[in-house]
């Protein structure tokens, strides 16, 4: 088994590093995305747009036309800012806070890099946060106020699908009942500009 102390980047301390292991929905207003670390897994619930993007994501689907955390991405990417890290930080009122920390780098009149840098955090919905971390290949980092309140949901993830009686106790607490586990490909873009 790791220490605790083995799952804390040095750079970071007292966060703790997790990664999307799976997706379940949909579910009544949403999907339930599972974030699994070293010593503990919990479950962010998401709207269902959110958790297709996430799956998109996952999935490493691409769209003929730019969609809205794809139009964000190129707007870094555009301005030469990059995602330094992505937090979930807090939680409040029972919602998942994130933080995603940007960093750009300073240039003088000519256009050369001084040698600074510009560093902003940005509040953000987990979720949306989540989406950019895949989209930029960042790691997921959760403190540990996060960490410490979360309910550890390990258990859950590796199983046999359970029979209808059994569907309801084995997600009991987690707001999970007749979960099918798979979502839909991402859609077309049907709601695209028309002329």
């Amino acid at each position: 088994m790791v220490s605790r102390a083995q799952t804390m980047d040095k750079d970071l301390p007292g966060m703790e590093k997790f990664e999307v292991k799976k997706v379940a929905g949909p579910i009544e207003g949403g999907a339930a995305v599972f974030l699994v670390g070293r010593t503990k897994a919990f479950v962010v619930f998401v709207g269902l747009f959110e958790a297709t993007a996430i799956v998109k994501e996952l999935q490493k689907q691409t769209t003929i036309r730019p969609l809205t955390h794809d139009l964000l991405h190129n707007i870094l990417l555009g301005f030469d800012i990059e995602v330094k890290r992505v937090m979930i930080s807090k939680i409040v009122d029972n919602t998942f806070c994130a933080t995603l920390v940007l960093e750009q780098k300073m240039m003088d009149e000519s256009g050369q890099f001084t040698g600074k840098r510009h560093e902003v955090r940005i509040d953000a919905r987990a979720s949306d946060s989540i989406i950019i971390a895949l989209k930029t290949g960042k790691e997921i980092w959760v403190t540990q106020e996060v960490y410490q309140k979360v309910e550890d949901v390990s258990g859950q993830l590796d199983f046999i699908p359970p029979t209808a009686e059994e569907k309801e106790e084995k997600w009991e607490g987690t707001g999970l009942k007749d979960v099918d586990l798979q979502i839909p490909d991402y859609p077309p873009d049907e709601d695209e500009d028309k002329p």
